[in-house]
């Protein structure tokens, strides 16, 4: 059984591996993985595999930045309440969280707001400045939201209040008049680098006022949370967000702030050696149960806490949260693929809407996300919230969300995101029109769903050339997510040992006289597998042991095989 439809990715030329081999004396398997993701140059090469702080861009290049640093500086010098509206994903989270520390070393009087995600739904609204107004903020500062609040930012400058916006999100109508707008997706933001999380815009603010007030070190202590939002939000680990998640998950392996502390330890993640799978896996998942299933606000209260202790018990009941989310999310997902596979593959439509008034909120978004990975077109889950129908999109990698919203728009009430993920809501009589406006635009894009995932292959690594040199530089591509995942390597002639029911699919590989150990991700690849067959295999390497010095033992994750005749193999 083939798992995957094999492909290469970025498919580079020999001349292109062979310059890189001899230009920089790199093995051919590394070359060939870093020509796929475009970094073809010695200079390109080497800022990649030795990513350092002085590949910043500098916060000042940031058009409005001189204005927000002003309004700042007035907050400091006149006590001005500063009121924070956040977003309760971990992006949001950790903005909020970031800021809200800042501003309070300084003796600026802070409020923060993260919404409800069932009352309030995502953004900055008009509720949420009235509730600004309130308490008697003067500043409000939008974090991981308000590129498209025009409506609740005209009310804040209304009351008086000046406005800050600290977001990376698309603008999807009219640009917000009078805000100091700090958006690198902006046209006219003056930024260079487009692809910031809201935690990277919220750390440029703080970076900027830090070394405004003679204290720039101070702004570096902020990377720690700057790595969890660059990885959980899946922005491209590419150029400067690469350097931030370094930066940041050393200061995250040597000085976790306490409230980071009390959550690795409650996810069971050691300190010393916390990498980007922790965080999407363990890490990541914690934060997010809060806005998920609850209250948002006791993430950011974890995050701020200076006692390690009360950290440990806001992480366990997010535990709790977790593992009660995970349960609502198998369930809903058990449903929805079962009817993605009705409408996909027997009733020959080109995406997926689906509605159900019983779904929980808050999983949409991870559900969508598997079944647009697993068919590879759009995917729409909506459910009941507030007499609307609201939910999560995901692009399956199909297509530019954004462009089908647009398309889509006289049948949303609103929309919002990324061109990979967005947030949607509709009145109940839009939904039919809106499943056939959906279905239109992925047919006339000619979408076509996928029987079996993609997985895409970044060169050939016989067993021979995993060296001592090649984990190190294999190491050296860490950190890997988004636009720069770990890298796949295909063999071929491969012998599968020793792997024995209840192993958990441990085994040992041979090629060519070479053993290493490794494990099958999935069991059922080998079931029927005949006895000493020669196999192609497509697995990733990982080490076990080692330091920051000595590489480790190689250890393979097998994630499909095949031999002859069940699928073209990949030469």
């Amino acid at each position: 059984m083939v798992k995957y439809r094999w492909s290469w990715r970025g498919n580079p030329t020999e001349e292109e591996i062979a310059h890189l081999v001899h230009a920089c004396r790199l093995p051919r398997a590394i070359a060939a993985t870093l020509v796929a993701r475009g970094i073809r140059t010695l200079e390109a090469v080497e800022r990649f595999l030795e990513p350092t702080a002085d590949q910043l861009h500098k916060p000042w290049c940031f058009a409005d930045m001189e204005a927000a640093v002003a309004l700042l500086e007035r907050a400091r010098q006149e006590r001005d309440l500063v009121w924070i509206h956040g977003d309760y994903d971990v992006d949001g989270i950790t903005s909020t969280a970031a800021l809200v520390d800042f501003l309070c070393r300084w003796g600026i009087p802070v409020r923060y707001s993260i919404p409800d995600r069932f009352q309030d739904g995502y953004g900055l609204t008009v509720a949420s400045v009235e509730r600004a107004r309130e308490v008697g903020s003067r500043i409000l500062i939008a974090v991981d939201c308000g590129t498209n609040a025009a409506e609740a930012i005209a009310h804040a400058r209304a009351c008086g209040m000046d406005v800050i916006v600290c977001d990376h999100h698309e603008l999807t109508g009219d640009r917000a008049e009078g805000a100091v707008i700090l958006n690198p997706r902006m046209p006219d933001s003056g930024y260079p680098f487009p692809s910031l999380a809201a935690c990277g815009v919220v750390f440029k603010l703080i970076w900027a006022a830090a070394q405004r007030w003679g204290v720039e070190e101070q702004a570096f202590e902020y990377l720690d949370l700057v790595a969890l939002a660059t990885v959980a939000d899946l922005v491209p680990m590419v150029e400067e967000n690469r350097v931030l998640t370094v930066l940041g998950l050393e200061q995250l392996r040597e000085q976790p702030r306490a409230g980071l502390r009390g959550l690795l330890q409650c996810a069971g993640v050691k300190q010393e050696s916390v990498s980007t799978a922790d965080i999407i896996f363990r890490l990541a998942p914690r934060i997010n149960a809060a806005g998920r299933l609850g209250d948002a606000r006791r993430a950011v209260e974890m995050l701020l806490q200076s006692d390690e202790g009360v950290a440990f018990r806001i992480a366990q009941e997010l535990e709790c949260e977790n593992f009660r989310r995970r349960t609502i999310a198998e369930q809903v997902y058990a449903e929805v693929v079962a009817e993605a596979e009705e409408l996909l593959l027997r009733s020959g439509f080109h995406s997926v809407v689906l509605y159900n008034p019983l779904w929980h909120p808050g999983v949409l978004g991870s559900v969508a996300t598997r079944i647009g990975e697993r068919f590879q077109v759009p995917v729409i889950l909506l459910t009941s919230v507030g007499g609307f129908l609201k939910g999560s999109a995901r692009s399956g990698g199909a297509m530019d969300l954004l462009q089908l919203l647009s398309a889509c728009a006289p049948h949303t009430y609103e929309y919002g995101g990324h061109p990979f993920a967005a947030g949607v809501v509709l009145r109940p009589e839009q939904l039919e029109d809106f499943r056939r406006a959906v279905e239109d635009f992925a047919s006339r894009r000619e979408v076509r769903p996928a029987e079996k995932p993609e997985l895409r292959v970044d060169a050939v690594l016989n067993f021979s050339d995993i060296t001592p040199r090649f984990l190190f530089l294999l190491r050296q591509m860490a950190p890997f997510g988004h636009d720069n995942f770990r890298p796949v390597f295909l063999a071929h002639n491969v012998h599968i040992q020793h792997c024995r029911p209840g192993s958990n699919g441990k085994c040992r590989l041979e090629q060519d006289g070479v053993l290493l150990d490794g494990y099958v991700s999935d069991a059922r690849l080998l079931d029927s597998l005949p006895d000493r067959h020669r196999l192609s295999i497509l697995y990733t390497v990982q080490e076990e042991g080692g330091t920051d010095k000595t590489p480790g033992m190689p250890i393979l994750q097998v994630h499909d095989l095949c031999w002859r005749g069940e699928q073209p193999c990949l030469k």
